[in-house]
């Protein structure tokens, strides 16, 4: 009986290796980086389409490096997400251990606070809107860093000595691009390094206070409604209450090795 037990357990944990085995053999492999690359908020540079799209975050992206530094590029088209990150930024966090938690992490673009266009006539508010968004983007002085080697956390300049690029801005179709360099040796990455390695992508929601301030519009227009004095809470209400909550996902994926 003895002996059964033991085989069981030695074809259990046979099969746990061979499924973890398979798990690594199925991570994907980051896109080696173009050759001319600049991080300037522009995907002129990057194949097309993107390599990836996650859909609780609306967000497509690619990952890629060369033997030193590791580029993202994520393409927004969904204008609930763009303005979120307009707002709170995006988090990239990057964790070379392979686990879904912690790792260093870059939050960006990090935009001045600019206030939206309001009482304004009706065929002017996407033209208005639109020039909102590049004065938000144009007002982008900081990055916030978190766990990075050799660069203490908090914000940093754009403009930064650690190697460190960001840049934001919206292309012809009206998506908002967002690029990142990094070298490996701020991140925590290993040259040479061959494992597996955890991305955390973060849409974050806004902030408290404006969170705050919207709740108390809608509960307002609500209690006026409930007088009968206009309309309740609308779909646009609706959909400002998704801002409320940040989105965010996990992948995995193993650095390229040569260029493809």
């Amino acid at each position: 009986m003895n002996k059964r037990k033991a085989i069981l357990a030695g074809v259990g944990l046979v099969a746990a290796m061979l499924l973890q085995v398979r798990a690594q053999a199925q991570d994907d492999s980051n896109k080696w980086a173009p050759a001319n690359i600049k991080i300037d908020g522009l995907a002129t540079e990057w194949p097309k389409p993107l390599q990836f799209y996650n859909n609780d975050t609306k967000l497509f992206y690619t990952i890629a490096n060369n033997k030193d530094t590791l580029f993202i590029i994520v393409s927004v088209p969904d204008k609930y997400s763009q303005l979120k990150i307009m707002k709170s930024g995006l988090t990239v966090s990057v964790s070379p251990s392979g686990k879904k938690k912690g790792g260093a992490s870059v939050t960006f673009p990090l935009a001045a606070e600019i206030s939206a266009p309001t009482d304004v006539p009706k065929e002017s508010v996407e033209r208005l809107t639109e020039e909102w968004r590049k004065q938000t983007l144009a007002s982008v002085k900081e990055i916030k860093v978190d766990g990075l080697t050799g660069v203490t956390d908090g914000n940093v300049p754009v403009n930064n000595q650690y190697g460190i690029r960001t840049a934001a801005m919206l292309d012809g179709a009206g998506n908002l691009v967002c690029e990142m360099a990094a070298p490996f040796s701020v991140l925590g990455i290993p040259a040479g390094y061959d494992k597996s390695i955890a991305y955390h992508f973060k849409v974050n929601a806004i902030s408290a206070a404006e969170r705050r301030e919207k709740e108390k519009a809608i509960r307002d227009k609500a209690a006026k409604a409930a007088q009968g004095q206009g309309g309740g809470p609308d779909q646009a209400d609706q959909m400002n209450m998704m801002m409320f909550f940040s989105v965010d996902f996990w992948t995995k994926q193993v650095l390229a090795t040569t260029p493809q």
